[in-house]
């Protein structure tokens, strides 16, 4: 069972970074953009969708559709890095052992029962459990995260912004858990300045509208404010998921 590897891009044709670091990725674009990006990636595979598919997440409830079971990666990821690391050892994956690394997880989740996969959203050795490298269950970052076919998952186009947390959330409601493995991580580049792309889209209203909606979904319980929003808008979110 191979998983179909495919790159959601919008309007950046000539700043995508993850072919670069992931091998056999597929880049899916609008239709109308398919020639930008042909020019500047002719070794990549373009599939195209309809320009009337708009916003990220109908992109993605169009990817899982289109392609069955997929990991969706973003447009700017420099490399696959390894989380468990000592002082001075290489991080960076190489892209044949990283599209590897996909594939086994992909297989893994399948014959654990689940259906949501992906990788640790947190880079830092110090947050490394090496006697919990797999867990099954949490929140799956929009960075990079798989969903196998007969999920019953899809993607609700109001939400705007933050369709990682609506997918993390119905998965627990429909599956009871997840497959993530801590090891490894995927490292961006200009996540949040980077024109095109969701920076189209996003803004303070349209996070506070998401925030709401899914907690008139999901619950106030399982969706809550940070309590240290940090340096970022006060709509940052955190999940309690208990699956």
């Amino acid at each position: 069972m191979e998983v179909k590897l495919v790159i959601p891009s919008h309007k950046r044709w000539e700043r995508v970074l993850t072919h670069k670091a992931v091998d056999n990725t597929i880049l899916c674009v609008e239709e109308s953009q398919r020639e930008l990006y042909q020019e500047h990636h002719p070794n990549t595979e373009i599939v195209t969708h309809p320009d009337s598919v708009k916003g990220l997440a109908l992109k993605r409830d169009w990817i899982i559709k289109h392609f069955g079971s997929v990991f969706m990666l973003d447009d700017d990821i420099k490399a696959m890095r390894r989380v468990y690391s000592e002082k001075g050892e290489k991080t960076n994956v190489e892209p044949e052992t990283a599209y590897d690394i996909i594939q086994i997880t992909a297989q893994a989740c399948r014959e654990a029962g689940f259906y949501l996969f992906g990788f640790s959203n947190a880079p830092s050795p110090i947050a490394f459990d090496p006697f919990n490298p797999i867990q099954l269950k949490g929140y799956f970052t929009g960075c990079a995260h798989g969903v196998l076919s007969g999920s019953k998952l899809w993607y609700n186009p109001d939400i705007i912004c933050n369709e990682d947390y609506w997918i993390s959330c119905l998965n627990a409601y429909y599956h009871r858990g997840a497959y993530k493995d801590s090891r490894f991580y995927f490292a961006q580049q200009d996540t949040f300045v980077n024109r095109g792309g969701l920076a189209e889209f996003r803004n303070i209203d349209a996070e506070k509208k998401d925030f709401e909606y899914l907690q008139s979904v999901f619950g106030k319980e399982i969706v809550t404010l940070r309590k240290s929003p940090g340096k970022g808008h006060e709509y940052q979110k955190s999940l309690k998921l208990p699956f």
